[in-house]
């Protein structure tokens, strides 16, 4: 029940916006596809711009599940067909719960707040980019043979590999630099750097741990190889022995706030880089295609570092906890962690710098230019988690009825889910830009107990230069404009490709 109940809390936490990798005239699309360039002259937003920062606040919130609700709590048969049960009811099948279990089994999470960012048009072909941000994530892996074991015990399950049972999350500090350019009128790349400053960490870097029970014994035998680093300010004492004998949380009330904040917050000596790379290709004057590389890289920990391993290359025979005499007050007594936890193994335990890589994303894309004012894309998104690809598949239909605003409906395939409807849409009358962004808000109002997956992106840009002073369209106009050109040029011989 414990574990069912994880899994339902990452619904209380926070994917990527894969709606908005085809809305150019909102200005974050860039972050998705450095080849994009905003259809304005300068834009500006982020939390400390004045007024336009806070409404609404520029924050990215999404969460991931591997199943959903209605494979967790449902309806019963029989004489429970009016009760709500779990897979855990002795009426419910609980090997069809685990048919819909992968091997490893993620709940990832992704938080980012902007601070500022802004954007301004280089030259006739170039646009440069610039954000400083604070990003959060976290993937927590769980293996379905935890299940299985907990369900059934070793008298069934006489060996578990719990392999991929750990987490990995990370804080930091994002300052980047983008530049992008159109080389020709059918080709245009763009290339972010990203300097990267990690705050806290913790990660599994190995997780092998196999229990096997003989045939006719209960004794179990553990292998394992698990080993976590973390940068959390720690105070570990050790035995005679060299093992772990205790940990607890640094002492900071010696030091001043400012110098725990510029220690252990700001210039925390954790320094990485990353980078962000795509390019779009206009084929004819209706298709076009679409790819990019996102947050390709790594951050080193070397401040506060800790790592944390055991290690049992031979098996190790675990007996049990012998009970005695056993009555309610001495019952703590008697589930004693330490006493447990020393008929594994030893705690090994050295001060040790260490890298983590990114999450990095792999978009790849095409869109066909409808109609006018409409166009219809497919992307395609691969996510790269410790020990899986995690890819998802997003249909968009854009509109942009007027000038001053935008909209895009999505259908998205996302962790075997079927169900997530997305909405997208922009307004800017004047210099001010509101804009929302989600893969699933539609499908998750729809069918609340299916989903598996939400997120949403908003907030508020200052706009300059998106329409000149005669009224005509903007840039993102001409990318729709072929009809037009075609008819100029119909003597010629030829159609204009697009900008």
């Amino acid at each position: 029940m414990i574990v069912f109940m994880f899994v339902l809390m990452g619904t209380l936490s926070a994917q990527v916006n894969s709606t908005m990798y085809f809305m150019d005239r909102v200005p974050q699309s860039s972050t998705i596809n450095p080849a994009q360039a905003p259809d304005c002259k300068f834009y500006m937003g982020g939390l400390l711009v004045p007024i336009c920062g806070q409404l609404p606040p520029p924050i990215t919130l999404a969460v991931n599940l591997p199943i959903d609700y209605n494979d967790v709590i449902f309806y019963g048969q029989g004489n429970y067909m009016d009760s709500l049960i779990t897979p855990l009811h002795p009426t419910a099948n609980f090997d069809d719960f685990l048919k819909k279990l992968s091997k490893v089994n993620y709940i990832s999470t992704d938080l980012q707040l902007s601070l500022l960012n802004f954007g301004f048009k280089a030259g006739k072909k170039s646009f440069i980019t610039f954000d400083l941000s604070e990003k959060m994530f976290a993937n927590v892996g769980l293996p379905r043979s935890l299940f299985d074991f907990a369900a059934h015990g070793n008298d069934v399950v006489r060996t578990a590999d719990f392999t991929g049972l750990g987490v990995n999350a990370m804080y930091y500090h994002q300052l980047s630099l983008g530049f992008q350019k159109n080389f020709s009128k059918t080709f245009s790349a763009g290339l972010r750097a990203k300097l990267l400053v990690g705050v806290a960490n913790v990660r599994t870097a190995s997780s092998k741990i196999v229990l096997s029970t003989a045939e006719k014994t209960n004794y179990l035998n553990v292998q394992s190889e698990y080993v976590v680093n973390t940068n959390i300010p720690l105070e570990v004492s050790l035995d005679d022995e060299g093992y772990v004998d205790g940990i607890n949380f640094t002492d900071f009330s010696e030091e001043s706030i400012g110098s725990i904040v510029k220690n252990y917050a700001v210039l925390t000596g954790n320094y990485g880089g990353a980078l962000d790379f795509g390019f779009s290709k206009n084929l004819n004057s209706f298709f076009s295609l679409f790819a990019s590389v996102e947050d390709l890289g790594f951050i080193n920990w070397k401040t506060n570092t800790s790592e944390f391993a055991i290690y049992d290359e031979d098996s190790m025979k675990f007996e049990g906890v012998k009970i005695s005499n056993l009555n309610i007050a001495d019952f703590a007594d008697v589930i004693n962690l330490d006493s447990i936890a020393s008929n594994f193994t030893e705690i090994n335990y050295k001060e040790c710098s260490y890298k983590t890589y990114m999450p990095t994303k792999i978009y790849a894309g095409i869109r066909y230019r409808a109609a006018k004012r409409m166009t219809l894309g497919a992307l395609a998104r691969f996510e790269m988690l410790p020990n899986k690809l995690n890819p998802s598949l997003t249909f968009t239909a854009n509109f942009t009825p007027f000038k001053f605003t935008a909209a895009t409906l999505s259908y998205s395939v996302i962790n075997n889910n079927f169900d997530n409807i997305g909405l997208g849409f922009t307004v800017h009358p004047g210099c001010m830009q509101w804009y929302f962004v989600s893969d699933n808000i539609i499908g998750a109002a729809l069918f609340p107990a299916n989903t598996r997956s939400i997120s949403f992106r908003m907030g508020c840009n200052l706009v300059f230069g998106c329409v000149n002073k005669h009224g005509k369209r903007d840039s993102h106009d001409q990318n729709n404009s072929t009809l037009t050109n075609k008819k100029k040029h119909k003597n010629k011989g030829m159609v204009p490709y697009s900008k």
